[in-house]
């Protein structure tokens, strides 16, 4: 069976691949923009666990892949699939990560909560900032 096409919302990370990324609507009404940085494939977490970024990128309209040439990660960890569907809903495309020279740092065995890199995103990018 191959990939869904973009959109989609995924139940398990079996279809993530690192440079995915998806948005995060904003309270003010931008957005951010999360990013598949790796997959978890094995051990807890083999089906619904993935390592996520969050890019250093907002703006008005959800992220494309021409929108995020250049753009850092600012924060990543080990997420849950459902940080996607609860933060953003679907994955929206997909860029490399080797043309922005991202690299996943290592895994240190944390995780974020489902809406920690909302909150991030908000803290950096939202109306209270």
């Amino acid at each position: 069976m191959a990939r869904p096409d973009y959109p989609f919302t995924p139940k398990s990370n079996r279809w993530l691949e690192p440079g995915q990324f998806w948005a995060i609507p904003l309270d003010d009404g931008r957005f951010a923009c999360g990013r598949v940085l790796s997959v978890r494939t094995q051990g807890v977490g083999g089906r619904t666990a993935f390592r996520a970024g969050l890019m250093d990128w907002s703006a008005d309209e959800p992220p494309v892949a021409d929108s995020l040439i250049g753009r850092a990660v600012i924060a990543q960890n080990n997420a849950h699939v459902l940080t996607i569907t609860q933060t953003g809903g679907e994955v929206l495309g997909f860029r490399p990560l080797d043309v922005d020279e991202i690299v996943p740092a290592p895994d240190t065995g944390g995780a974020w909560a489902v809406n920690t890199i909302k909150r991030l995103a908000e803290h950096h990018f939202g109306s209270d900032r």
